[in-house]
């Protein structure tokens, strides 16, 4: 629970980011929209339960992907934008203003079916999804024919994984017949329930896997916030708040929560890797 201190912390630091901006704070009966990565939304309902109560602010969250919470905001739809990825220079060229509020790694999951497999190498992975091994026998497995899984274009997850493997593999593609999925929870479940299948999504979301699925490590590293905070687990990337310049009134104050102390422990409770 937040403290009058905290509270009090923090709003002085969201009315520095609006006079910083030169702006005002929004009406207090508006409603706050955010939206876009379906791999921050589970995240940021958690904070809308508390943020609303005290900010007296009424709080819209929505997914869609990184590319649709990045768009969105260009475009005056959303407030702020939830990206699983950096912004690109083109967003930032639209006067995008990123905030920087978790880590976290991409990890690689496999269905319980397949044997033999508890790491890939980067090669490998990149391999399985340009189409060129087809089998997990290929790679020490079982006999048994891949299903690859992957996120549909425009995710933050999908731009992490396919930045990584293209850096791995010069001129690397994935192959057209992948089956693509809109958000974690049904890549989650399209690999939990297809056998012989291989996906990838958020580090939180692949520790909460009970059955069905199980992670690999990737070159002998298993991802973990100590792996991801020191840099041996290479698929990562930063989780972002896009705001349409500054941030203003109760984007400010949202922004300014989720980088307290408070807020960081809900990212960590969330599954995410906080900034300290």
């Amino acid at each position: 629970m937040i403290t009058a201190v905290l509270l009090t912390a923090v709003i002085c630091i969201a009315g520095t980011y609006a006079v910083a901006a030169g702006g005002s704070h929004q009406d207090e009966s508006t409603t706050l929209n955010v939206g876009g990565s379906t791999t921050i939304q589970p995240m940021m309902v958690s904070f809308q339960e508390t943020f609303e109560g005290y900010a007296k602010v009424s709080m819209n969250v929505t997914s869609g992907g990184s590319s649709v919470g990045a768009n969105s905001t260009i475009n005056g739809t959303l407030d702020v934008g939830m990206c699983s990825r950096d912004l690109k220079s083109s967003e930032l060229d639209q006067g995008l203003v990123a905030h920087i509020i978790a880590k976290d790694g991409v990890s690689v999951i496999i269905n319980s079916s397949v044997t033999g497999v508890s790491s890939l190498t980067l090669e490998q992975i990149a391999a399985i999804y340009s189409g060129e091994i087809t089998n997990w026998k290929d790679v020490g497995g079982n006999d048994k024919e891949i299903a690859v899984i992957a996120r549909e274009d425009g995710s933050g997850t999908r731009e992490c994984f396919d930045t990584v493997m293209s850096s791995t593999v010069s001129g690397w593609k994935m192959k057209s017949v992948v089956s693509q999925f809109a958000s974690t929870g049904a890549v989650t479940n399209a690999v939990t329930s297809t056998p012989g299948a291989i996906g990838y999504v958020s580090l939180g979301a692949a520790e909460k896997i009970t059955s069905g699925a199980y992670t690999v490590a990737v070159d002998g590293v298993m991802p973990s916030v100590e792996t991801v905070n020191d840099g041996t687990y290479e698929i990562q990337r930063n989780l972002v708040l896009a705001t349409k310049g500054p941030a203003q009134g109760m984007a400010a104050l949202l922004i300014a929560w989720i980088l307290s102390d408070e807020g960081q422990k809900t990212v960590e409770e969330s599954g995410f890797i906080p900034l300290s």
